[in-house]
C-alpha cells in the first residue's frame, strides 16, 4: 500500500508541476522575408525563392501568374501592411534575357500589382503575384531576378530569403 500511495503521489506532482506556455511573438520589429519551404539552393548563401506555381507564356497563352509566398516576422498587425518589390539584375544570369518591366512582366509599381502587394492584418503570411507577359520579339530564357525593399511597415528579414527569381522560356 505505501508504494502505491509514493507512485500516485509522484504522478501526482508530475502532472501538477506540468503546464503548458505558449509560444512567444518575436518582439524586436517587423521584418518581411520570402516564406522558407520554398527555397530552392538551400546549401547556398544567396538563396531565391521559387514560386509555388509554374506558369508559363507563349503565343497562345499571353500571360501567366507566378506566385511568390511571404511571411512577415513579428507580431500580426491590426491593419494591413505594404509590401515592395524591385527588379535587380544577376550578373549570374549571362544566359538569360534580363526581364524588362512592361514587357516580360507586369511592373511592380503598376497599379494591377499594387493592390496585392499587401499584408492584410491580422496575418502573417500572403501570396503575392508576379505577371509574367509574352513578348514575340523575345526570344529565349527571360530571368526575372526581384528582392524585397523596406517599407514604412516592413524592416527586411533573413539576408538569405530577400531574393526571389523566375526564370522561363519565352518562344
Amino acid at each position: 500500500m505505501k508504494r502505491l500511495f509514493i507512485i500516485v503521489f509522484l504522478f501526482c506532482l508530475g502532472v501538477a508541476s506540468c503546464h503548458y506556455e505558449k509560444p512567444e511573438f518575436y518582439e524586436e520589429g517587423d521584418y518581411i522575408q520570402f516564406y522558407y519551404s520554398n527555397l530552392i539552393n538551400k546549401d547556398t548563401i544567396d538563396r531565391k525563392t521559387a514560386p509555388l506555381n509554374y506558369p508559363y507564356v507563349n503565343s497562345n497563352r499571353l500571360r501567366d501568374t507566378a506566385w511568390f509566398r511571404l511571411q512577415a516576422v513579428g507580431r500580426p498587425a491590426q491593419k494591413d501592411r505594404l509590401v515592395r518589390f524591385e527588379p535587380y539584375i544577376n550578373k549570374a544570369d549571362s544566359n538569360y534575357i534580363t526581364a524588362v518591366p512592361g514587357v516580360n512582366y507586369v511592373a511592380f509599381d503598376d497599379p494591377e500589382i499594387q493592390r496585392h502587394m499587401i499584408i492584410p492584418a491580422d496575418s502573417v503570411y500572403m501570396n503575392i503575384p508576379v505577371v509574367i507577359l509574352y513578348d514575340a520579339e523575345t526570344k529565349g530564357s527571360v530571368a526575372l531576378n526581384f528582392q524585397l525593399v523596406p517599407t514604412d511597415d516592413f524592416e527586411l528579414g533573413e539576408l538569405t530569403l530577400r531574393k526571389g527569381r523566375y526564370s522561363y522560356s519565352n518562344y
